[in-house]
């Protein structure tokens, strides 16, 4: 059998299993993206995937990036310019506490752990990936249980941010690792940052002048997941943060059609579940057992001291904001999952010059800590939703 059939074969295995591995997982309250996730890790190398000769390597990764984009896309559009000018303070302020806090603990975690005679570099390498955060699951949990209040807006908010900050903090740890002055690091990072904020507007912009002129309603899905894919493309070839640009793509698209802001989210939104079985079954495929084996300290060390990080920040800066109570609480936990950008991220350190022989234990790592944060993570933002009181209260407004 030739390689496309067993493509095919696979992805067609994933999602019958993660349809059902979904459906059990829901059964016993748990968030489906849970099931997708153990799923995929039924299909990896170490498990069936080895057995039946089926891997996710090579193909997987545009399939993976696309997904992304749509789910950058729908939490950019999820935002509106009411929400920004009436909780702007708080999402910022909360994006900034919990992104400083994930790459302090981390740091001086992992200092204390390999030491600062041999380990500084490899410390800050790994704070410089601690900042990032993909809300991919959270926001799935946040879509399963329809959940709404001051809790899952702020949330939505802090994710549409959250990687520009986690790329500004990344490039500036970057600048302890070469002779360029703070100042000129700093500029770079940010020429870089609006860069893709610009693509992206620039793109919605085109999106919403298209949608305008389109008589038929059946163009409307084709012509925005060709805007994602556009975007994703140009903003790769020409290395900006294309998450960054594609959540400004959905913001954009929205806000310029104003009234008409649905036509730019609703086509989209029928997808997103299949997107979501897609994302996280294929993420659990990509599981290797010896990750967890070879690096089991530097996992653990690295997943505990970035969640407190993330939750002791989040607290302080949304505690700085006079963010309500249960914003204050609970931000933190909705934040644990880390995925695709951190993993590109360590992928691009692995060609720093100062960093060659350390690659391969930083991707590791990080790889084994998106399982681990995949899988803790939805359960994680299931009940920081709950204890906010904003899954109930949605399913009262609508008598369930």
């Amino acid at each position: 059998m030739n390689a496309e059939p067993k493509v095919i074969l696979l992805i067609g295995l994933l999602m019958v299993a993660g349809l059902a591995a979904g459906t059990w997982v829901a059964r016993l309250g748990a968030p489906r993206v849970l099931g997708y996730v153990l799923a995929g890790m039924l299909f990896s190398t170490g498990l069936l995937g080895g057995t039946l000769g089926l891997r996710v390597e090579g193909w997987a990764e545009p399939l993976v990036e696309f997904s992304l984009g749509i789910i950058a896309y729908l939490i950019g559009g999820a935002m509106t310019a009411a929400q920004l000018r009436r909780s702007g303070r708080v999402i910022l302020i909360s994006a900034v506490g919990e992104s400083l806090g994930a790459v302090v603990a981390v740091f001086l975690t992992m200092l204390w752990i390999i030491g600062a005679e041999q380990g500084a570099a490899l410390a800050l390498a790994f704070a410089a990936l601690a900042a990032t955060t993909d809300p991919a699951g959270s926001v799935a949990v946040l879509h399963q249980y329809r959940s709404s209040g001051p809790l899952s807006k702020t949330l939505l908010g802090v994710a549409a941010i959250d990687d520009a900050l986690g790329i500004l903090l990344y490039s500036l740890v970057l600048i302890g690792f070469t002779d360029l002055p703070l100042l000129a690091g700093t500029g770079a990072a940010a020429v870089t940052i609006a860069g893709g904020v610009l693509l992206g507007i620039a793109s919605g912009r085109a999106l919403a002048w298209t949608v305008q002129r389109l008589h038929f309603r059946e163009f409307h899905l084709p012509a925005i997941l060709a805007a994602i894919l556009l975007t994703i493309g140009l903003a790769q070839q020409w290395e900006l943060p294309h998450l960054l640009a594609v959540m400004a793509l959905g913001f954009t698209s929205r806000h310029a059609l104003a009234s008409m802001g649905e036509r730019v989210i609703l086509p989209l939104e029928r997808l997103e579940e299949t997107v979501f079985l897609l994302f996280f079954t294929l993420a659990g495929a990509q599981f290797e057992i010896n990750v967890f084996s070879v690096h089991l300290g530097l996992v653990a060390a690295y997943f505990v001291a970035r969640a407190l990080g993330k939750i002791c920040g989040a607290y302080l800066g949304a505690s700085l904001a006079s963010a309500p109570l249960p914003v204050r609480r609970w931000l933190g936990p909705t934040l644990i999952p880390q995925a695709g950008v951190a993993v590109g991220l360590a992928m691009a350190l692995t060609h720093h010059p100062a960093l060659q022989d350390m690659g391969t234990v930083i991707v590791n790592v990080l790889l084994a800590n998106t399982f681990l944060c995949e899988a803790a993570g939805p359960l994680a933002a299931r009940f920081a939703l709950a204890r906010a009181g904003e899954i109930g209260a949605k399913r009262k407004r609508h008598g369930t």
